[in-house]
């Protein structure tokens, strides 16, 4: 059993852990004290269990976004690199066709280059 005390106001004997006289309802300090530093705990307890869930929920959000970016500059990469083989291939084959042209004026005709070319 806990320690007693009695009320300023009504003389009554109660329990010390109470916040109030139980006979009067007159409040009692330390235990009101004690209430309220027990329910900050509680407070503070259940602000750092939500803390440690967001950042778990940063800690996969970021994940996700790094993922996302990694994926888009890899297909950006590719669009590059296809648009910058395409325009390659474009310009080699206006190379052949103006290489044609210049054989052509010449009187030079495709068998007699690759015949040429065997040398």
């Amino acid at each position: 059993m806990g320690q007693k005390i009695i009320c300023r106001s009504c003389a009554a004997e109660f329990d010390a852990d109470l916040v109030r006289c139980p006979f009067c309802g007159t409040a009692y300090a330390p235990g009101e004290e004690k209430e309220y530093m027990g329910k900050l705990d509680g407070i503070r307890e259940d602000l750092h269990q939500e803390i440690g869930r967001s950042d778990k929920h940063v800690g996969k959000g970021v994940g996700s976004t790094v993922r996302t970016i990694v994926i888009v500059i890899i297909v950006l990469l590719m669009i590059v690199f296809g648009v910058l083989w395409l325009s390659g291939k474009e310009e080699r084959s206006r190379s052949d066709r103006k290489k044609q042209e210049f054989l052509q004026n010449q009187g030079i005709t495709t068998e007699q280059e690759v015949e040429t070319d065997g040398m």
